[in-house]
């Protein structure tokens, strides 16, 4: 886990460091101060972004740094991040992708600095689907999610992994990137439709925590049994049943 307290070398933490390495627009200083043409050249799709990561040698992906620390946090869904104040909240990302994708992706230096003021963020969960006619939006949407949460880490955040699969192809590249022995969100939300997804999803269950042996999965969604898993669980009700229980 990234070490976010101040230490005696330094005078502010590494998120501190990185809010005061942001104009109030939430760009970048070094970035905003190139010229036009090496900003359009270096900008593409986040690369600059990228300098302190580590990618995997298989698909490319970030690879993300374990989060063991307190678990003991309120869930605050993308849709209502205006209006917590972040303390002792946990931003999570259990939605449509068309509702987060504009801003967390290709506005993702804006959208880093405005939601500092959370003490926890999951990951942003961009969809992977079960019939996709080919792997390659599965595979980016692998990347993305990885790219987000490892670039939030460099900032100084604490995020907790989430993991997700579509179909049994995307069992070869999945929970690449993912750290070891860390705390795990997974969406629970559709699983339980049919026989056949929720036996896929208890399997990724298994996988998971077969390569990754994580601490704790959190699951968004209702409380479920799943066979055979010797994880820890600990489920955090979804936005929908959440909003139906208020009306």
């Amino acid at each position: 886990m990234l070490d976010n307290s101040t230490s005696s070398s330094c005078l502010f933490t590494r998120k501190e460091m990185y809010l005061l390495s942001c104009k109030e627009s939430g760009k970048l200083r070094y970035w905003a101060s190139q010229p036009e043409r090496v900003r359009r050249k270096s900008c593409y799709n986040n690369m600059h972004l990228a300098y302190d990561m580590t990618f995997t040698s298989e698909n490319g992906f970030a690879v993300m740094q374990p989060y063991t620390g307190c678990t003991d946090f309120v869930s605050v869904h993308y849709n209502d991040r205006f209006k917590a104040d972040g303390k002792g909240q946990m931003l999570q990302f259990f939605t449509d992708d068309y509702r987060f994708r504009d801003t967390v992706w290709f506005d993702l230096e804006r959208f880093t600095y405005r939601i500092s003021h959370f003490d926890l963020y999951a990951t942003p969960d961009f969809s992977m689907w079960k019939n996709s006619p080919t792997e390659y939006y599965n595979i980016e949407a692998v990347f993305k999610t990885r790219f987000v949460g490892a670039y939030w880490q460099q900032c100084g955040y604490d995020v907790i992994p989430t993991a997700s699969w579509g179909g049994v192809n995307s069992f070869a590249y999945c929970f690449e990137g993912l750290p070891k022995y860390s705390v795990i969100g997974v969406s629970g939300t559709g699983n339980n439709k049919n026989a056949e997804a929720y036996a896929l999803w208890c399997y990724g269950l298994k996988r998971l925590e077969t390569e990754k042996e994580p601490i704790l999965i959190i699951i968004y969604g209702e409380e479920v049994e799943v066979p055979g898993l010797h994880t820890p669980l600990k489920f955090i009700p979804d936005f929908i049943s959440t909003k139906l229980r208020k009306l």
